[in-house]
Order: C-alpha cells, then structure tokens, then sequence
C-alpha cells in the first residue's frame, strides 16, 4: 500500500527576496580592461569582491552570507552579508525561537544584479528601498549592479558590544566597494551547476530532535538508506517496528550503512508530536530528519508516494533503485546487499 504525497510540504523558512534602486540620469562608465584581485569570484553573478581584512580577524564576528542567482527573475542574482554576534548564534540555530531572524542578525551590505528590463520593477525598487544608500556599480551588457548598504529594516537585538562591533565593521566598507568588479555574468554556469546540483540530495536542516544534520552526512557511509513517510500516514501506513529491525540489523551486519527517515510534513507541532508518539510505541532510535525545501522541492519533483526508499552513495547522490510502499524485512535487506555491490569500489 502507498499512500500519495500531499501537496502542503512544509519548506524551512528561506530569506524572502524583493528589491529595487532608483534611476539615474547617466549610467556608470563600464570596468575598464584591468582585472582588480579579489578573493571571493562569481561568474554566474558577474561579480568578485573582497571582504576587509579586519572583518575576518575581529573577534565576536559572525558573517552570514546569503545569496542566489534566478536567471528567470526579476532579480536576477543577490549577494547579502548578515553580521550575527555570538551572542545570539543559539536562537539563529533555535528552530523553535519565537525570535524574528530579522531581530538577531543585520546586513551589513547588498549586491544586487538585475536585467536591463527589471530596473524599474517594483521587485527591485522595494529591496533598495530597505537601505539608505544606494550605488550603482558599472554597468555590463545587459545588466546593471547595485551596492546597498546602511540598511533600514528592523532594528535586531544587540548588545552594546555588538552594537560597537558593528560600527567598525560598517566602517570599513570603503576598502570593500574599492575591491568590487563587475562582468558579464556567465548564465551556462548557472544552468551547469543547476542541472548538476539535480544529481544530488542536498540539505541542512535539523534532525526530530532538534539537533543540526547536512547531507555531509552521506560522507561518512559507503551507503544510505532514506526512508521518506509522513504523520498522515499513521496509523494506516506504519512500518516502524520492521523499520528499527532493519537499523539494528544494519548496525550489526554492515556499520558501512546508514539507515535515516525523512518526514515530509514537518516540521509543524501536531505532525512531529504524531510521528513521536508512533516512534516511541516502535522503540525507533534511527535518526528523523526535517526537510529543509532543498529537501521539500527534491521529495516533490523525484517521490510519487509515501512510504518511498532510496539508497544514497558516499557523495550524496541517490541511485536509481527506488522500494515504493512498504516492505518486509527481508526485502530490506536483500536490496541493500544489492546496492551496496554496486557502490562499493572494485578491487
């Protein structure tokens, strides 16, 4: 029996876009042909730069960067470096703080890319109006750049401290607009890594428990086996019991495998406090995972239902053996033989 995924997936809570910077009467005179150096280099973007020195040497100075490229967007890539002091690390990695993210940590500083086409969207003209000042940076073929800083959103919760940190960081934001380059972005970059990025699962989200896990945890096994189910399918479609037989058996007979289950509702109280009420009546010790919408978007585009089993290598890629609805020990186990012969290095 298989149960069909529900559409509602729950996706962890990603940085919302908008954005936007007014026009000018003359645009930016193009880069000329000398490259500046710059430590930090992205083609799909058209943009390199490199962060001050002090920034990465001071302490009490956490640097969260945020970016993404969307080439059918009005935005068509963003760069963003948030400053969290140590401080408030444990409510940032709190999935249960009632915290606003926007209250622990500030952006220090902006890159926007954007089409030709998209300057006057409303997209674009909201982001830049987040920020006091607003640079466009030379233009390339096509697109324009924008540098934003002195942002105006909300005002987060910091110590005096932190409060005197971030003064100085924003104070060497000249040295950073001095290192800043543009190009042409190279849009075959984006479409390369995108296609390659398909091939594999990848996440960082936090386990049932609320501990941190990323799929670097592929590495450490010749091979995963990932169950997908979720609390509505309790208690029609439960195969807990032979679930933790076939971890123990594992964990007995071949250490070099892993066993995880994904819940595809979580997280959401009432979908975890059903899945561990079911857990704890099955004795479950194997690790639960949260999807993070890496995750969420892989489940929706690759699972037709529920319950579903893939079989993931040491880089993360899941092999094209799928067990679909649920299945008895034995099958369980003969199939992982199976795919761990096939992954396994030849001699």
């Amino acid at each position: 029996m298989i149960k069909k995924i529900a559409l509602f997936l729950v996706l962890i809570m990603s940085f919302s876009i908008l954005g936007g910077c007014g026009k000018k009467d003359t645009a930016p005179a193009e880069n000329k042909n000398t490259e500046l150096k710059t430590d930090y280099r992205f083609e799909q973007c058209g943009l390199a730069y490199s962060l001050p020195m002090q920034w990465l040497e001071q302490e009490n100075v956490n640097l969260i960067p945020v970016s993404f490229v969307d080439t059918a967007g009005e935005i068509y890539a963003k760069v963003e470096y948030d400053y969290a002091p140590s401080e408030n690390l444990d409510e940032l990695n709190n999935i249960d703080s009632q915290i606003p993210v926007e209250e622990l940590m500030i952006p220090i500083f902006t890159l926007l890319v954007v089409r030709d086409e998209n300057v006057d969207s409303d997209t674009v003209q909201d982001e830049i109006d987040l920020y006091e000042n607003c640079e466009e940076l030379p233009l390339q073929d096509g697109f324009r750049f924008y540098y934003l800083t002195d942002y105006i959103g909300a005002v987060p919760k910091f110590t005096k401290n932190a409060e005197k940190i971030f003064d100085a960081l924003k104070a060497d934001l000249p040295l950073l607009r001095d290192s800043i380059e543009t190009f042409v972005p190279d849009e075959t970059v984006v479409k390369s890594q995108t296609e390659e990025d398909k091939k594999y699962l990848n996440f960082m989200s936090t386990t049932l428990d609320g501990d941190s896990i990323t799929s670097t945890m592929f590495y450490d096994y010749d091979l995963t086996v990932v169950n997908f189910w979720a609390s509505y399918c309790y208690p029609d479609i439960n195969e807990l019991d032979t679930l933790q037989s076939f971890y123990e058996q594992l964990k007995q007979k071949y250490p070099n495998v892993n066993f995880v289950q994904v819940i595809i509702d979580t997280p959401g109280e009432e979908a975890e406090q059903i899945v561990k009420k079911a857990q704890k009546e099955a004795g479950v010790t194997f690790t639960t995972i949260v999807p993070d919408q890496n995750m969420a978007s892989w489940v929706i585009e690759h699972l037709q239902g529920l319950p579903t089993t893939i079989f993931v290598d040491n880089t993360g890629k899941p092999l094209s053996k799928k067990l679909e609805g649920v299945q008895d020990l034995g099958n369980y186990i003969t199939t992982t033989e199976s795919m761990l012969n096939e992954v396994k290095p030849k001699k």
